[in-house]
């Protein structure tokens, strides 16, 4: 059984779990889609401080030099949001600690803070057994910006857990700041040498972001020189619909009643991410539930489907991954979602598209046009342009898959099909 911690408490990890290595962090919480939560690792010496930027780990720069420390991203398996891997007998001998954080993206921007965030946790799992070791409920907060979660440290050879649960006005800029990274845009005139021996001089590293497209607006993904493009994630969210007993600040019968119908229709949608492929070598097709055509991520089409969420109840949504280490055989990508069953409803859904790359920033792709009664919904179309893709957001409402081929001239031939 999983050891409960309250605010303040420390408790062992390695001491008393012989053999333990490698630990999965387990991030949770309970909030609406506009709400865009972040979590990340601050490999930290003695000081305090980093090192230098690589030791700051989060979705941008996913995995540590050493190889100790991976930002797994959104969970999809269901539970936890987001996880992050640990492997302790990797962690480089000058790190005494390692704090664990989850920022709100854009707060200021978007007058958001902690309060609109409820059931936050953290959970320590053995990766080798998935046995949950520690967990901490974090308690509501209220104009806060960042927290830091906790923290894993050494302490006479042996890893422990320290249950922070402090909370800070700033973001994640000023999260940055204390733990010695600096996150501002403008670039000094003249740089000054550290006078700190075996430190490179570096130049500062620009703020995490997040590309926000406007409809028709194109980006381009980028990629090191002689380096794959790397694994691309494209993942579809939308809002959940509460649950009846979930609104407790309904007091009537007639509010209990009318948020039960409204309750039942809003779980009665089904949408489905999916995606229209082109290869090179001129074969087309889709990947999507419907038909179970759910792609392979290491052959052609080199795009794969993660799973199907009929209910609408997993909240890190559904997930295309495409295999950019390909891409010379991949023309192009149109992602599109539908509603298998239900009466649309795109205010409602509120969806939101996020493409994932390794050393690019988020791509958001919000689905923001709302009159439509279609069923169909083109959200993005990713083309090959010398050997990496441009993003174009085109956010467009149809009848059908045969209407969305048409549209953009892809020539399959349809029939009705189920995800039976």
């Amino acid at each position: 059984m999983a050891t409960i911690l309250k605010k303040g408490q420390k408790a062992d990890i390695t001491k008393g779990n012989v053999g333990i290595k490698k630990i999965l962090l387990g991030f949770g919480w309970q909030t609406n889609s506009s709400v865009d939560l972040d979590c990340a690792a601050f490999l930290l010496e003695s000081s305090g401080k980093v090192r230098g930027d690589s030791d700051f780990v989060f979705y941008g720069n996913s995995n540590h030099d050493s190889g100790s420390v991976e930002h797994l991203g959104k969970n999809l398996s269901g539970g936890d949001v987001e996880q992050i891997k640990i492997d302790l007998s990797k962690i480089p001998a000058q790190i005494e600690k390692i704090d664990l954080t989850a920022t709100i993206y854009e707060p200021e921007e978007r007058r958001q803070n902690f309060s609109m965030v409820k059931g936050a946790y953290i959970r320590i799992i053995d990766a080798e057994t998935r046995m949950e070791i520690l967990r901490f409920d974090l308690e509501n907060f209220s104009v806060e910006t960042a927290i830091v979660v906790g923290e894993i440290y050494r302490y006479k050879g042996e890893w422990k857990f320290n249950a922070i649960g402090a909370g800070y006005s700033g973001g994640l800029a000023a999260l940055c700041k204390s733990f010695g990274i600096d996150v501002s845009d403008s670039q000094p005139t003249q740089s000054t040498p550290q006078s700190k021996p075996n430190r490179p001089t570096q130049a500062p590293p620009s703020a995490p972001k997040k590309i926000e497209l406007k409809k028709h607006q194109k980006v381009n993904l980028t990629k090191k020189k002689d380096q794959p493009l790397g694994e691309i994630v494209i993942n579809l969210n939308w809002s959940q619909p509460a649950r009846m007993n979930d609104r407790r600040h309904e007091n009537s019968i007639l509010d209990r009643i009318d948020s039960f119908i409204s309750s039942k229709k809003s779980n009665a949608i089904d949408l489905d991410l999916a995606c229209l492929y082109e290869l090179k070598d001129g074969r087309k097709g889709v990947v999507q539930a419907l038909g179970n055509t759910f792609g392979n991520l290491n052959s052609a089409p080199y795009i794969q489907l993660d799973g199907d969420d009929r209910t609408g109840s997993v909240a890190s949504g559904e997930t295309i991954r495409v295999n950019g280490n390909q891409i010379d055989k991949i023309k192009r990508i149109l992602v599109f979602t539908f509603i298998y069953d239900g009466v649309a409803n795109w205010r409602e859904a509120d969806g939101i598209v996020t493409v994932k790359c390794p050393g690019n920033p988020d791509i958001i792709v919000r689905m923001d046009e709302y009159g439509s009664y279609k069923i169909l919904c083109g959200i993005a179309l990713l083309e090959n342009q010398g050997g990496t893709f441009s993003v174009e957001k085109i956010v467009e409402f149809f009848n059908g898959h045969r209407e969305l081929d048409e549209a953009f001239n892809w020539g399959l031939k349809w029939q009705r099909g189920t995800k039976d």
